[in-house]
């Protein structure tokens, strides 16, 4: 299979380049901007608002693993999304979004998210959190797209190791009973081990439609946030 990851040279998307290329992928990476020392081949320096049909052309899935974090950028996880749908609705190619875990539901009725809870997320996240929303809300409007909204857990390791376990659960959250994540369970997962359920999930063309949520296990240091 040929796989498109957008935000190649971040953190997240090496992983999922490098465990697509390990299995015997043809990988073509995105970035917005060339890194100093980077070397990585294979990678298109293009804006994704400014991707085309011929840039995506023969790719069978695409990864959109964007990592924006400031005011100034967070809407790409709306507007990114948008332009994607654009580009390749009607098309059999599987786009998956890596969605943040403020939009779990905490409830059964999917009436309150996990960004309500402060210690969760604190005011300074509240932006972000709703760009993230704005961006599933944008994939759950939309029938012509292969989509899957691929969240991780509360705890999200940039620099665990890989175990190669990890579990798929829906919508809902179940937030500590204290509500201090401190006290959470089943609220962490590795970049690396979601980076191999990326690939699971495209390889097995699962979860289309769909939001799921990848999770290993408990924090192994419950007052560390990553």
């Amino acid at each position: 299979m040929k796989i498109m990851v957008i935000g190649a040279y971040g953190h997240l998307g090496r992983l999922i380049m490098a465990e697509a290329q390990a299995r015997g992928h043809d990988v073509v990476g995105v970035a917005h901007q060339q890194h100093a020392g980077a070397t990585r081949p294979n990678v298109i320096i293009k804006d994704m608002l400014k991707l085309t049909p011929q840039d995506i052309a023969d790719v069978d899935a695409i990864v959109d693993a964007v990592g924006a974090w400031t005011p100034a950028t967070e809407a790409i996880h709306y507007t990114g999304p948008l332009h994607m749908i654009a580009l390749i609705k009607g098309t059999a190619i599987h786009y998956l979004k890596v969605g943040g875990a403020n939009t779990l539901y905490i409830n059964a009725a999917h009436t309150h998210t996990l960004q309500e809870l402060p210690l969760y997320y604190p005011d300074y996240m509240q932006d972000l959190g709703s760009a993230h929303a704005e961006g599933l809300k944008v994939l759950r409007g939309t029938d012509d797209v292969n989509w899957t909204y691929v969240t991780p857990t509360y705890n999200f390791d940039p620099d665990g190791k890989r175990t190669g376990s990890y579990r798929v659960a829906g919508e809902e959250f179940k937030p500590a009973r204290s509500q201090n994540p401190n006290d959470g369970k089943q609220d962490y997962i590795s970049y690396a081990d979601f980076a191999k359920g990326v690939i699971d999930i495209i390889e097995n063309k699962q979860y289309s439609h769909q939001r799921i949520t990848l999770f290993s296990g408990n924090n192994p240091q419950p007052t560390q946030r990553y």
